[in-house]
């Protein structure tokens, strides 16, 4: 086994040893069996297997499992967070295992395409942010559940793909074939399933219903957002979606968010979004996706956040554009000044989708804050390629007109009529 996944996975066994000193409260974890059936949103039963990308990984200790688990906190007020995590995404050997090369490499955005693992930068422990106990966070009295993400697949996925393992990173045989389990679907119908014997046996009613999600995460929250609002019926849920701008290269919307897909999104996505597949524009897919969502749901509210040079969005962009002109070597996909097309090119989509959200909806707002950090929730902030960077995620963002970012969500989240409060630091 390669010298990186055997320390990448050697991070997962001693994580307790480096969790931050916050103050949590009592989180639950709950793991699903590796088969159950769930009924969907028609009353139709189905099938599903629960799993991360890798069912173990290899430790210097040996094999261990690697289960996909989900992690719950009960909270003092009425009201409820569901949280889907980040952690990239991988759609070919080059991705899903070529990539696992770069986890440890000096450059700290060198890393793998996507997380295979369950507990590495997967709980709410050590992601601080929005899940910290401390009186700052204005939702810190919310019942909170935490997906973590270890499928590739955006959360949307549900089809084993096999891809070969050119290097042999995984299978130690190079040019093996190597399975990965694009699960996510399933990942979130298993909580999706959980979450309503919650709230059949009332031990869950919540008011308030904040749906979020950062980075990949961020898509996942989005395109389960009709499944989620049908279970909390007259309740509407708020959808907040961090740091997935959805600005990707023609190459990945034509040979991922299309028909026969290395993540079988023609059998997952519902029905709100069926239409769009093979339909879904490079040049406007946020702007697709979130139109439809505010038009369909005209008494939900909806809302974004980004920093104006997110470098790991712009990276993704960057290594999908690659990917579909056949550059396989993840060692060249890193973003460097000198990358001023996808820099450029990022931007212009990114602001001219939230400029129009904002103008032909009245149920969506935007927080467009300055710098290169990605991701707002949680206390992660990957911005070490560039010299300007946000302020501390969460509690210290305020670089939009001085507006603080935890009082504009929770405000967004709670207040019981929605005005729009777009807030951009270039205005």
């Amino acid at each position: 086994m390669h010298l990186a996944i055997k320390r990448l996975l050697l991070i997962t066994l001693s994580f307790s040893f480096i969790l931050p000193t916050f103050a949590y409260a009592q989180w639950e974890q709950i793991t699903p069996p590796t088969e159950m059936q769930v009924s969907l949103t028609g009353g139709e039963q189905t099938t599903i297997t629960p799993a991360c990308a890798l069912p173990a990984l290899a430790t210097e200790q040996g094999i261990v499992p690697n289960p996909f688990s989900f992690y719950f906190e009960q909270g003092e007020s009425d009201n409820l967070l569901i949280y889907f995590n980040g952690g990239g995404a991988c759609w070919d050997g080059a991705t899903c295992l070529a990539s696992l090369q770069l986890e440890f490499d000096a450059d700290p955005l060198s890393r793998a395409a996507f997380n295979p693992s369950a507990v590495v930068e997967n709980t709410p422990f050590i992601s601080g942010g929005i899940f910290e106990d401390t009186e700052e966070n204005p939702f810190q009295s919310w019942s909170k559940v935490f997906i973590p993400y270890c499928t590739g697949d955006l959360h949307i996925g549900s089809q084993d793909t096999p891809y070969t393992d050119t290097l042999g990173l995984v299978s130690g045989q190079p040019g093996a074939e190597v399975v990965i389990k694009h699960r996510g679907h399933d990942n979130a119908l298993a909580v999706m399933d959980w979450i309503k014997q919650k709230l059949d046996s009332q031990a869950l009613s919540p008011n308030k219903v904040l749906l979020s999600g950062s980075s990949a995460g961020g898509y996942g929250a989005t395109f389960n957002f009709p499944i989620i609002q049908q279970l909390f019926g007259r309740t509407k849920v708020a959808l907040f979606a961090d740091a997935s701008m959805g600005v990707i290269s023609k190459g990945f919307t034509k040979s991922v968010l299309n028909y026969a897909g290395p993540w079988g999104i023609e059998d997952t996505l519902p029905r709100n979004f069926q239409s769009l597949i093979g339909n879904f524009n490079h040049l406007a897919l946020n702007k697709q996706v979130m139109l439809r969502l505010a038009y369909q749901y005209p008494w939900n509210r909806f809302a974004q956040y980004s920093t104006g040079t997110d470098i790991v969005q712009i990276q993704f962009l960057k290594i999908s554009d690659q990917v579909a002109k056949g550059n396989l070597d993840p060692t060249t996909w890193g973003v460097s000044e000198d990358d001023f097309i996808y820099i450029f090119g990022w931007q212009i989509q990114s602001y001219t989708s939230l400029n129009a959200l904002s103008a032909f909806t009245w149920n969506y707002q935007f927080y467009l804050g300055e710098g290169t950090c990605h991701m707002v929730l949680n206390d992660f902030c990957e911005d070490n390629a560039f010299p300007v960077s946000s302020p501390s995620p969460f509690y210290n963002e305020a670089s939009a007109q001085g507006v603080q970012f935890k009082d504009w969500l929770h405000h967004f989240a709670t207040a019981r009529r929605f005005r729009e409060n777009s807030v951009a630091y270039y205005r």
